[in-house]
């Protein structure tokens, strides 16, 4: 029998009872910043997952550490900064959208191969299959990998709704990775891979006419200013990952590592979750701001036929980069997903 999203997840997070603190406090706890390019004005996805996380490490640790996010790119980092920030002891933590570090390996594309993980149950298993091969780079350079929260399926914010092939030709759009890019050329767009900090600018003077990103992104850029047109392609579900630094890391007292490492399940079971409250809820506030919602039943055939075959390209492209660790890691998900 197919397990759920859910009995899958709740079998993982599993979390040790809590650890308790021994001895005495710390004089003064470790000071750690959280570095998140998104989740500005204490709002979105990445704020919630870094709330929740920090605020189970602490209860755990008690004065051991004392953890501030600094989200909305604050701190002058953008999500590609991150690997280079934390492994340099810049920053002792980030939250960072993983497709940006395609540069570091091609590894880091996987969860944005489009059509691959087609629910958020699929997302998970790639997520559990391919998160030792990820744990290793982040090892050999001085990191150490946390969670995991995964984005909404992302969909195209336009001026019009993608109906029809024509509507994809030429169109200037903003994409968030190299998976993005590649595809949207294959299809016939005009794409332009933007940084989640200068998208507004972008929209405001006409530099892109639509935007690759889930209904939640929109939301939280109120891009009913810019566009009026949300088309669900579910095309890929992009992780985040919490990643810290080594040295930080091992300098830390023995009970805020543990809670670092013995809260990782539940913030997985956490993210998921709240990407899974998220995936519609935006729909209400984006029509009662004049946006037109069409749902993925009513996009035509041929729409889907364009986006798939352009995607086939990369998704074989991103198996020859990666050659046998890639080529595992989806024959492991194929595997599990027909079970």
């Amino acid at each position: 029998m197919k397990r759920s999203w859910r009995s899958i997840l709740t079998s993982t997070a599993c979390v040790a009872a809590v650890v308790a603190m021994a001895g005495s406090a710390a004089a003064e706890p470790a000071k750690w910043d959280f570095s998140d390019e998104y989740g500005g004005n204490n709002a979105g996805l990445t704020y919630d997952a870094a709330q929740f996380c920090i605020g189970e490490v602490e209860k755990l640790a008690g004065d051991a550490i004392d953890i501030t996010y600094q989200g909305g790119g604050v701190l002058g980092y953008k999500s590609a900064d991150h690997f280079d920030a934390v492994q340099d002891g810049g920053v002792q933590a980030a939250v960072t959208l993983l497709t940006q570090l395609s540069g570091i390996d091609p590894l880091f594309n996987l969860s944005s191969l489009p059509f691959v993980a087609n629910s958020p149950e699929q997302a998970y298993q790639l997520w559990q299959i391919a998160r030792p091969e990820y744990e290793k780079v982040f090892e050999e350079n001085n990191m150490k990998l946390l969670w995991a929260l995964p984005n909404a399926p992302s969909g195209i914010h336009a001026r019009t709704p993608i109906t029809s092939v024509d509507a994809i030709n030429g169109l200037r759009i903003r994409t968030y990775d190299v998976n993005g890019t590649q595809t949207l050329i294959a299809a016939g767009a005009a794409p332009l891979q933007i940084a989640w900090s200068d998208l507004v600018p972008q929209l405001s003077t006409g530099g892109i006419d639509a935007v690759l990103t889930s209904a939640d992104g929109g939301k939280q850029l109120s891009i009913w200013d810019y566009v009026t047109d949300f088309t669900e392609v579910n095309y890929a579900m992009a992780l985040f990952v919490a990643h810290v630094n080594k040295d930080a890391f091992d300098s830390l007292p023995a009970e805020a590592q543990a809670a670092l490492t013995d809260t990782i399940a539940a913030c997985d079971l956490h993210n998921w979750q709240l990407m899974l409250d998220i995936m519609t809820a935006p729909y209400e506030e984006m029509r009662a701001n004049g946006m037109t919602i069409t749902p993925g039943d009513e996009v035509p055939a041929p729409v889907f036929e364009l986006l798939r075959e352009a995607a086939a390209k990369v998704r074989n492209d991103w198996v020859e980069k990666t050659g046998e660790r890639g080529k595992k890691i989806l024959e492991e998900f194929e595997k599990t997903r027909n079970n």
